[in-house]
């Protein structure tokens, strides 16, 4: 009985404990739906998180968190950028 009341005492404070999520799952909280496109991947680039969108004609969307300010802003449209290569640029680097 010791042995049951030590283990359920454990397992109430580990799923007790806080999260420590990485950036990228904190960060898709704030994320804002861009109306039309849909989430295609998630990016750490240069240290920096992204998050791409494409919609149902092949136009794409970049995304770029801010970790000061927790929000999100558009970095980079780019026309068929999701459906040909050469139009596939990566988000804008500033």
């Amino acid at each position: 009985m010791k042995t049951f009341i030590i283990l359920f005492i454990l397992v109430l404070l580990v799923s007790c404990a806080p999260p420590n999520s990485p950036l990228w799952i904190r960060s898709m909280e704030t994320l804002p739906k861009v109306e039309g496109f849909i989430q295609s991947g998630v990016f750490t680039i240069n240290g920096k998180l992204y998050v791409q969108n494409c919609d149902s004609t092949g136009n794409q969307i970049w995304m770029r968190y801010n970790e000061e300010t927790h929000s999100w802003r558009q970095s980079r449209y780019n026309s068929l950028g999701c459906v040909r290569g050469e139009s596939a640029t990566g988000p804008d680097p500033s």
